[in-house]
C-alpha cells in the first residue's frame, strides 16, 4: 500500500500545472498565469481584444487594500458559466499601488464593510480594460506567447514571408511540417547558402550526424550536336583545346554535393533508404535549402555492430534488400560500411 508521503505519479494527475494555479495563484507571475489560462481555454476570446468581457479568458479586478503586496496576484476565483476572476496587486486606480489618492481606496474599503460593493465594481470596469491592454502590450513584444492562436500569430506570418512561404498557396505543401522551416528562419535567410548551414539544418531536424562533401564530380552526356566529329561544318569540334571532346560524355568536377549520414543505427539506416519514411523529408529539406542548382547524392554509413546477417525468409520488416541491406559476413566487420550511395 502506498504511503501518504509517496510522490504522486504526474502521468495520472490531470493538468498538474492547472491544479497548482488553482491552489496557489499567488505563486505565479501575472503574465505567466494569464498565458496559462489562455492555453487551458483555447475556445475563449484572447485577453485585451474588442470582444465582450464575458467571452474573454479571464476577468480582472484590483484588490482593494493598502497593505504591502506580497505577490502580483492576490487571488483567482473560478465561477460557474463565467470567466475566472483574477484579483491583482501590481497596478490599478485604487489598491496598494493605485494612482488615485489613498482616500479612494479607504472609501471603497469602508463601503465594502457595510456590504456595498458598487464603488469597487465601478472602478473594476476600468481596471479590467486597463489590465487587459497592459497584458496585450506585453504580449505584442513576446511573440512566442501568441504561437498556437493562429488568428493572432503575426510573427508566424513574418517568418513565413522570410523563408518564402508567405503566400497561402505555398503553405502545407511539403512532406515536412512548415514549422521545420520557420524554426530555422534565421538560417534559411542567410545568403549565400553554405555547406555548414546545410549540415546544421539537417542535423537539427533528423538528429543524426551529417557531413556535406563538396565538389563531387559526375559524368554528363553530351548532345549529339556537341560531340566531336570530322568535317564539322562549323569547325568548332575540330579545334583542339577549343571544343574538341573525345567521347559522348564530359566530366564535371563540381557537378554536385554528397550528403553523408552516419554512422547510423540499423533502424535509422532503413528510414533513410528510398523505401523508408525519412528519405522524402531529407530530399525536401535539401532541395529547399540548396535549390535545384546542384545534383545531390546520399551516402549512408551503418554502424559496424548494427550490420545484420543476410537471412532468407526473415521478417518482412527486417528482410534483406539487395544492394541496400544485404551484407554477407562471417566475422565482425572492421569498419563502418559506407557503400550505399543513392541519388537524392
Amino acid at each position: 500500500m502506498a504511503t501518504e508521503s509517496r510522490t504522486p505519479n504526474l502521468a495520472v494527475v490531470p493538468d498538474p500545472v492547472e491544479a497548482h494555479l488553482r491552489r496557489e495563484p499567488y505563486a505565479f507571475e501575472f503574465f505567466q498565469a494569464v498565458q496559462l489560462l489562455e492555453r487551458l481555454s483555447p475556445e475563449t476570446a484572447p485577453v485585451g481584444h474588442f470582444v465582450q468581457p464575458h467571452t474573454e479568458t479571464v476577468r480582472f479586478n484590483v484588490h482593494p487594500s493598502l497593505a504591502f503586496p506580497a505577490s502580483e496576484i492576490q487571488s483567482l476565483t473560478y465561477r460557474e458559466n463565467e470567466p475566472p476572476l483574477m484579483s491583482v496587486n501590481f497596478m490599478g486606480l485604487t489598491g496598494p499601488l493605485g494612482v488615485l489618492p489613498i482616500h479612494y481606496t479607504e472609501f471603497i474599503q469602508r463601503r465594502r464593510t457595510e456590504g456595498d460593493t458598487s464603488a469597487r465594481d465601478f472602478f473594476d470596469l476600468f481596471h479590467h480594460r486597463i489590465i487587459s491592454l497592459f497584458y496585450r502590450a506585453w504580449q505584442k513584444y513576446h511573440f512566442q506567447t501568441t504561437h498556437g492562436r493562429d488568428e493572432h500569430d503575426r510573427i508566424r506570418l513574418y517568418l513565413q514571408n522570410l523563408v518564402g512561404l508567405g503566400h497561402e498557396e505555398l503553405l502545407d505543401r511539403q512532406v515536412v511540417p512548415d514549422d521545420a522551416f520557420l524554426f530555422h528562419a534565421g538560417l534559411l535567410t542567410q545568403y549565400p547558402r553554405s555547406a555548414v548551414g546545410c549540415e546544421s539544418f539537417l542535423e537539427d531536424y533528423f538528429g543524426v550526424p551529417v557531413r556535406i562533401e563538396q565538389f563531387v564530380g559526375a559524368w554528363y552526356r553530351l548532345e549529339v550536336s556537341s560531340q566531336t566529329c570530322f568535317r564539322d561544318e562549323d569547325g568548332i569540334s575540330e579545334n583542339l583545346g577549343g571544343g574538341a571532346v573525345v567521347g559522348d560524355e564530359v566530366w564535371d568536377p563540381q557537378a554536385g554535393l554528397r550528403v553523408v549520414l552516419g554512422p547510423l543505427t540499423l533502424a535509422q539506416y532503413r528510414d533513410f533508404l528510398p523505401v523508408g519514411s525519412a528519405y522524402e523529408p531529407l530530399r525536401t529539406l535539401v532541395r529547399f535549402y540548396a535549390g535545384d542548382e546542384f545534383d545531390f547524392e546520399l551516402q549512408l554509413i551503418l554502424k559496424r555492430d548494427e550490420v545484420p546477417s543476410c537471412e532468407l525468409g526473415a521478417d518482412p520488416n527486417q528482410a534483406p534488400l539487395l544492394g541496400w541491406v544485404s551484407w554477407s559476413k562471417c566475422n565482425p566487420l572492421s569498419r563502418d560500411p559506407a557503400e550505399t550511395i543513392l541519388p537524392l
